[in-house]
């Protein structure tokens, strides 16, 4: 639990500092919060541990690996390559296909009428990485 204290920790922090105007910061805070989350945790073994409901669902189902890849490894490289798309100039586009991404995982987790708590936090943590560029 205390991981995830730290992965909200960074988010926000990263939220107040790009208020702040320290937008490179942010960036890699809000990069790094998703890294630690992502990489940090299994989801089976966070959805086992916490009982929450709908993780297996989601997380055994198809869609769960597509192209045989892991969602979890695809949501790691989104977010390890976040902070070059911001010093690279491509932020917008990054954003606009992280928000449709996001919204098809949402569909899909509603198509199977289960929610995944851990992907929940990296959706919410994607979707706030997205607007944030799209304001750079």
């Amino acid at each position: 639990m205390l991981r995830y204290l730290y992965v909200v920790a960074l988010a926000l922090f990263g939220a107040v500092t790009w208020i702040a105007g320290m937008r490179e910061a942010a960036v890699i805070l809000i990069a790094a919060s998703g890294l630690l989350h992502t990489i940090g945790n299994k989801p089976s073994a966070f959805c086992s541990r916490y009982r929450v409901g709908g993780c297996e669902a989601v997380l055994s189902s198809p869609y769960a690996r597509p192209f045989g890849i892991p969602l979890e490894a695809v949501g790691a490289a989104w977010f390890a390559f976040l902070p070059l798309a911001y010093f690279t100039g491509i932020g917008a586009y990054w954003s606009v296909s992280t928000l449709l991404g996001v919204s098809v995982l949402v569909a899909i987790e509603l198509k199977l009428r289960a929610v995944c708590i851990y992907c929940t936090v990296a959706h919410a943590i994607g979707v706030a990485a997205a607007v944030l560029l799209l304001l750079a």
